[in-house]
């Protein structure tokens, strides 16, 4: 029984901490970038797809160079955005990289050079 209380409790103060990570975030001005930087901190996916549309921007170029509150707009989320991972994978693809080999080919080569 203090085990499941234990766990209940470490779990409700987990979910406190993460929600009280996330600071709420209000636009200065109504500029393009600031637009960009509040969508992506308040961590909807589809609200921040639909600024870069509106932008015109491509979501590579948001990533390298749109500055919110001094930083680049990774690190802005990191910091102080909902759902940061996911925002993160939005903007930054860079770090993807997919790679197909054909392994009927690869077999193919090494019996004809074996043969």
């Amino acid at each position: 029984m203090n085990v499941k209380k234990l766990s209940i409790a470490v779990l409700m103060t987990t979910g406190l901490i993460a929600s009280a990570q996330a600071a709420d975030i209000k636009s200065a001005n109504n500029s393009l970038s600031t637009k960009l930087c509040v969508a992506a901190a308040a961590g909807n996916r589809a609200a921040m797809h639909n600024e870069i549309k509106a932008s015109g921007y491509s979501s590579n170029f948001v990533a390298k160079n749109v500055q919110c509150n001094g930083e680049n707009i990774i690190s802005f989320i990191e910091h102080n955005g909902k759902n940061a991972d996911a925002m993160i994978n939005k903007l930054d693809r860079t770090a993807t990289n997919v790679t197909i080999t054909d392994l009927a080919e690869n077999r193919i080569k090494e019996n004809v050079n074996a043969g």
